[in-house]
Formats: structure tokens, sequence, C-alpha cells
């Protein structure tokens, strides 16, 4: 992901952080995820609609980890969030989004989010992969739902 910045340049801001599974996965979460949204200039609504995708993954992650940890990675650009989890026990990534999933409404996660995959890593671990952009999915004609990609993960 790349951002073009005031200078010419590209920017893009990266943060890695592995958490341990207990109390503090949600707050470490949201407050990553939600500094990464305001860095990508995201609008309110998404950067509220991020913070929540955030509490999801926070709530669900740990149950499908492939250690007492959750890895994740989040990237952001001028109107765009990455977020990245992983690596995931097998059949996990696609757990995550199912758990997210909520009476009428369905996955909170592929609701809120422009595109929701499951990437294949080495050794059959997986990663689950979110992009949040500044409008909205069904202002943008944004793609979530399309869960189930599979690709290498480096």
């Amino acid at each position: 992901m790349r951002a073009a910045g005031g200078d010419g340049f590209d920017r893009v801001d990266r943060t890695c952080v592995t958490v341990a599974v207990g109390p503090l996965v949600g707050p470490v979460l949201s407050r990553v995820v939600g500094i990464h949204a305001a860095r990508a200039e995201l609008p309110v609504d998404r950067l509220n609609d991020a913070v929540l995708v955030a509490d999801a993954i926070a709530a669900r992650g740990p149950a499908f980890t492939v250690a007492d940890r959750l890895p994740v990675s989040v990237q952001s650009g001028r109107g765009r969030l990455e977020i990245r989890i992983g690596p995931l026990r097998p059949g996990g990534g696609r757990r995550v989004i199912e758990g997210a999933a909520l009476p009428g409404i369905g996955s909170v996660i592929e609701r809120l989010a422009d595109a929701v995959r499951v990437r294949e890593g080495a050794g059959g671990d997986e990663y689950l992969v979110i992009r949040i952009d500044a409008l909205q999915p069904e202002a943008s004609g944004g793609s979530a739902g399309t869960a189930g990609e599979s690709e290498d993960a480096s």
C-alpha cells in the first residue's frame, strides 16, 4: 500500500505488534488501529469502523493463534488502512470472520471493511488481511466478503 505525501514522495506507516493473549489484546489493538486510521486521514465514521473491526478481531483472534500471542501488522497510507493478523491456525482466519457475525447483519468485519481475505502462509498457517478505505464500501463499490483467497503470506 502506497500513498503520495505532500512532498511528492510515497508515505506508508507500518506498525507490527505481538500481544500476549489476555486482557490487553483489545485495548492495544484498538489504539494501534485508531492511530493508523487517523494517520491515513480516514473520516471519523471510517475511523470508528476500523476500531470496531479491531474490537471484533481482539474478541475472536486469540482463540486461533498459533501460540499464546496475537501478531498484528497495521499499515496505513493516505485514505487506506490495512490490518494483517497472523499467523493463525489453519481455518482460523475464516473462523474469526464468522465469529464476528451478528443476527440480521452478518460478519461485522465483512460489513465494515472494503476487502477481507484469508491468505495461506508457509506450513498451512493463515493470515487474515483486512483493508479499510476512506470511503464506505457501499459508496466505493468495495469488495468486502472476498475471503478465501489463497496467496503466499510474504
